[in-house]
């Protein structure tokens, strides 16, 4: 749940910018359930994908201040069973790359631990076992 927290907060400082009604860092960090370090963090963030947001003291509020702007759209839906199974993610591996893959790993390593991958290719469809 701390993800769809997340959108929220972007969506509310978002708005809050938008409206140029955010007060000061105190004031705006509190509204979104933050600290200032983590209002800052934010900001940075945003700022890695061009979106330039500064504190105005003129107008006791932050603004945009490149012209660039947030559009945030979010969706959660629950799928039935059948949705669900149609769902590939993307293009279908097995049309488009006709090998077969097998992986191990040891149980003792971390779970971002880079996996041992062996692979080897055939020019039929995926095949059930790694020669």
């Amino acid at each position: 749940m701390e993800f769809i927290k997340q959108i929220e907060r972007l969506q509310l400082l978002n708005k809050l910018v938008r409206e140029k009604r955010t007060g000061n860092p105190r004031e705006l960090a509190e509204r979104l359930g933050l600290s200032r370090r983590q209002l800052y963090s934010y900001l940075e963030f945003l700022k890695d994908y061009g979106i330039d947001i500064v504190y105005s003291r003129k107008t006791n509020s932050f603004i945009f201040n490149n012209g660039k702007e947030i559009k945030i759209d979010f969706q959660f839906q629950v799928l039935d069973e059948k949705a669900n199974r149609e769902i590939t993610g993307g293009k279908s591996l097995e049309n488009f790359l006709p090998c077969c893959f097998s992986a191990r790993s040891e149980t003792k390593l971390a779970p971002w631990s880079v996996l041992e991958v062996n692979a080897s290719y055939r020019s039929q469809k995926c095949c059930d076992e790694v020669i």
